[in-house]
């Protein structure tokens, strides 16, 4: 079973660092570079599976939660990299679409915001 588990989980670990170098080189993450990442996140992901490995009584949430800080980690870098130049705008979220602000005046700039909604047919 041993031998099953390094073998799956150093293909998990090879595709992991795989997947970050590639998109960290499409993204273009401001703190460090791409492989510089994905050499992190094999690091941390390695070091996670070699424990649940050679120490078998390691407790499962300290393992994965070693296996699991350098993925968030970049996650997080790349959150920032794509988003973090944006002024904060305590009215929205991060997610919401960008639209112009609102000012609070629900009708048109003539008042009658019926005629706006009114189909060419009525």
């Amino acid at each position: 079973m041993s031998v099953l588990t390094a073998l799956v989980g150093g293909i998990v670990v090879a595709a992991a660092v795989a997947a970050v170098y590639l998109d960290a080189t499409r993204v273009g993450v401001d703190a460090g570079t791409p492989a510089l990442w994905a050499a992190f996140v094999g690091l941390t992901a390695g070091s996670g599976l070699s424990t649940a490995l050679v120490v078998p009584d390691a407790p499962l949430p300290g393992v994965l939660v070693l296996a699991a800080l350098g993925p968030l980690l970049y996650v997080l870098e790349r959150d920032d990299s794509l988003h973090g130049d944006d002024d904060p705008d305590p009215t929205r979220l991060p997610s919401a679409a960008r639209t112009a602000p609102d000012d609070g005046d629900s009708t048109g700039a003539d008042g009658d915001d019926a005629a706006e909604n009114r189909s060419p047919d009525r």
